[in-house]
């Protein structure tokens, strides 16, 4: 009995052995402290990398750090444990998930198709969307299982999120844009860092959707990150998207702070944010949902929300000037991008066609609503400048939008992304190149099946699932699905690896050369089918566009 009590004690050490051996393999020895990932293998071919999930890179913004310039997190004894996803920033939601959620947030995934590679392999930065207010980078939703197949580093990362990270009183008591700036310090992290897991800091790109690619468009632009990375795609947002500035953030701080008892401030923004950090979650998030729902009707139909902001001049400031002129001006990182949309963004905001048709009606019935809320027409040429873009999409006068529901697709799809999009590939296109797309495949992947008789069904976001694995998320394997999977895989690594998303005929690629924007054609790559290069986007609608800014925007302009 003793004999086999001692045998099962040699092997149980032996396997313990064996398993330290296999951990130490996945530690990784940074600046900070050490970090123990683990391995894992994408779906279908079975390809091996190593992730590292939530490490720290800033101090937890919490007590009185809440409201403050992100720091650089402080070192950890012994081996921190980087094998379960992070808990999300705190979202714009009054019911706050304590299982799930935390201020204490800030943390960075790393995963790498090997830590020892024969030479420093291109990093990619993915910052994820949400509409500054909710999304997560966690591995359950954001998995890199096809990127990492092409031999990069794939990094994700945590930010602050709604009026915890972008309330702002346009002053230097809370300028805001901390979720920006949160993003800095994790570029920072990555120049620092990512020798330790095989990349190369001379080799960043920066990707991101939605609020996140409006996020990588304002990286673009500012001068805190300039020499963090070397090329970027923005996909379905811009930094001139008319939602890329908050022209109006000091109102909004105070009419938020009034949902929370106590908390009418006057114009006193100190004392403004002492009582902010001294809330509870809860009670800010509370005040944020009641402000966004009793302004619904107000101006956007999504109510008002917190976004970023220019802020005053400081050493600190993420964006100082309007982020149309200096791009217009030739004043920002000069790096190639990549950048497009789907062809219905719109799609992914209306609950089937019966709601399509209720906001229609909205519009037809106010027609001013069709103006940007970041043109600023005098009461004269208020109604001009809502009947050019009227006529425009609908084709002459007294149409309706809700007789006419595809027109109305496009208008949205145009008023909240595509414009702006198309403005900041426009605008610095004099100066890098610049590669200008639209996602227009719909197969089993995308994630949502609205309709419009007559429209196309390519919403907003329809391009992660060819880019990203989700838990839970059927991955099919229809044919069509697949090969359009594997040449969005290819153009995005190749563009990160050459600075060209086709170096090279392929093909996989049907052999396209993705040329780059000019203003004369606007010539773009439309991920369908088929894959092929179209000129003229929106063709004359883009047009009148830059008509109305020019005859009826506030100048100098801001976003477009």
């Amino acid at each position: 009995m003793a004999t086999s009590i001692s045998l099962f004690v040699v092997l149980s050490l032996l396997n313990l052995g064996c398993f330290s051996q296999k951990d130490d393999r996945l530690v990784v020895n940074l600046p900070d402290g050490k970090v123990r990932g683990a391995e894992y293998s994408t779906p279908i071919n079975n390809f091996s990398y190593v992730g590292f999930l939530a490490i720290p890179y800033a101090e937890p913004p919490v007590g009185d750090l809440r409201y403050e310039s992100s720091r650089p997190a402080k070192p950890w004894k012994g081996i921190l444990n980087a094998t379960r996803d992070a808990k999300s920033c705190i979202t714009s939601d009054s019911l706050i998930d304590p299982s799930g959620e935390s201020e204490d947030c800030l943390k960075i995934n790393v995963y790498t198709p090997s830590l020892k590679p024969d030479h420093p392999l291109p990093v990619m930065v993915w910052i994820h969307g949400g509409a500054f207010r909710s999304g997560k980078s966690a591995k359950s939703f954001f998995g890199p299982d096809y990127l990492v197949e092409q031999n990069v580093i794939i990094v994700s990362l945590n930010y602050r999120l709604g009026p915890l990270s972008f309330l702002a009183t346009s002053d230097h008591n809370l300028p805001g844009n901390l979720g920006l700036k949160d993003q800095v310090l994790a570029l920072h992290w990555v120049q620092r860092n990512i020798e330790f897991f095989g990349g190369d800091k001379k080799k960043v790109t920066l990707f991101g959707q939605s609020a996140g690619g409006t996020s990588t468009g304002l990286h673009l632009i500012s001068k805190r990150s300039r020499g963090l990375f070397r090329a970027a795609i923005v996909q379905s947002g811009s930094g001139t998207c008319h939602w890329a500035v908050d022209q109006n953030a000091r109102t909004v701080a105070f009419r938020l702070a009034e949902w929370i008892p106590g908390g009418n401030y006057g114009n006193d923004t100190g004392k403004l944010k002492a009582f902010l950090k001294q809330r509870s979650v809860i009670e800010i998030m509370t005040a944020s949902q009641n402000l966004l729902e009793s302004t619904v009707n107000e101006s956007l139909p999504e109510g008002i929300q917190v976004w970023p902001t220019l802020e005053p001049e400081s050493e600190d400031a993420f964006m100082t000037e309007s982020p149309y002129e200096l791009l217009k001006r030739g004043e920002f990182n000069k790096v190639p991008f990549m950048i497009g949309v789907t062809s219905e963004e719109s799609l992914l905001y209306f609950r089937g066609l019966n709601h399509v048709k209720e906001i229609a009606i909205m519009y037809d019935h106010e027609p001013e609503r069709v103006l940007p809320f970041d043109l600023y027409p005098n009461s004269t040429n208020e109604a001009i400048a809502g009947e050019t873009i009227r006529n425009a999409y609908l084709g002459g006068r007294n149409r309706r939008f809700a007789d006419h529901l595809v027109a109305f697709i496009d208008y949205f799809s145009d008023n909240q992304f595509v414009r702006g999009v198309v403005k900041q590939g426009d605008l610095a296109s004099e100066y890098v190149p610049v590669y200008l797309y639209e996602f227009a495949y719909f197969g089993g992947r995308n994630l949502t099946d609205a309709y419009v008789p007559g429209a196309e069904k390519v919403a907003h976001a329809s391009e992660l699932p060819y880019l990203f694995t989700q838990d839970g998320y059927n991955i099919t394997t229809d044919p069509l699905d697949v090969l359009t999977q594997k040449r969005a895989v290819k153009l995005w690594t190749d563009f990160a690896k050459y600075l060209n998303p086709t170096p090279e005929k392929s093909e996989l690629l049907n052999n396209v050369t993705w040329t780059t924007f000019n203003n004369q054609d606007y010539p773009h790559l439309v991920l369908n089918e088929t894959l092929q290069m179209r000129k003229q986007i929106r063709g004359s609608i883009y047009s009148m566009w830059n008509d109305v800014y020019e005859k009826y925007g506030r100048k100098p302009i801001i976003t477009f």
